[in-house]
């Protein structure tokens, strides 16, 4: 009976509990706000190095050619036409600068006739970065299953405890091996807290009266990286000497 009993409040507490949780995640029929939600979790590259920089450079040239060939004509199907001019970003700064020279690689790559100064008739490609500035500790979704660590951790543990010193060396291995298994299979995550920095990159294709073609993506940056994508970089003046 005591045994049925315990049960049947355990029953009860679980009912409460799942009833509980049920309550918190509904809302009123009406209310003076929407309720904040969160959007479906989803990735985005978290930039780090230059290599990465002129991998983003070189998909950004890839979706502006692809787009631009719809809105412009050439003899050539393998080719661009005319010749296009990439603008230097308003502020110049590091990462515009570097992103600016792997893009116009790119673009070469890709068989356009990239021109060195403004030409009439070319089209203007503009870069325009913009970086904002979140607040600190966003959740983000990810998660380590603590249960399953738990578990397991438990498990070599009682193996390595009540066996042989030879078990307990392999039960050893294994805790490693599965550490090695999870940073594996954990790699594609960047490490550390979700950054407050993210830069938004668009690139526009335009001539004198329209938008031929228009890419955007958004990236995280390093805090610690944060003034390679905010600080203008400073120009030097060089006094030149003559016969007097």
């Amino acid at each position: 009976m005591a045994e049925q009993g315990r049960a049947r409040r355990a029953a009860r507490v679980a009912a409460i509990t799942i009833a509980g949780g049920a309550l918190i995640a509904c809302a009123t029929p009406y209310g003076g706000a929407p309720v904040a939600t969160d959007f479906p979790a989803s990735q985005q590259p978290k930039l780090q190095a230059a290599a990465h920089w002129a991998t983003i450079a070189d998909r950004s040239a890839e979706a502006l050619v692809h787009s631009l060939a719809a809105a412009v004509s050439c003899p050539d199907p393998a080719a661009l036409c005319p010749r296009v001019y990439v603008r230097p970003a308003a502020q110049q700064t590091v990462f515009a600068q570097n992103f600016r020279a792997a893009f116009i690689t790119a673009l070469v790559r890709q068989k356009v006739t990239v021109a060195h100064t403004p030409a009439a008739g070319a089209i203007a490609i503009d870069i325009d970065v913009q970086t904002v500035r979140f607040s600190a500790d966003r959740p983000n979704g990810t998660f380590i299953p603590a249960s399953l660590v738990y578990a397991g951790a438990w498990a070599v543990y009682g193996l390595a405890a009540n066996a042989s010193p030879a078990a307990a060396g392999l039960a050893g291995a294994a805790m490693i091996g599965g550490y090695d298994a999870w940073r594996w299979a954990s790699s594609e995550t960047a490490a550390g807290p979700t950054p407050q920095t993210e830069v938004l990159v668009t690139v526009s294709a335009s001539d004198a009266t329209r938008y031929l073609g228009r890419v955007a993506a958004v990236y995280y940056a390093a805090d610690s990286d944060a003034r390679l994508y905010t600080e203008q970089q400073p120009l030097f003046s060089i006094a030149v000497g003559g016969d007097r």
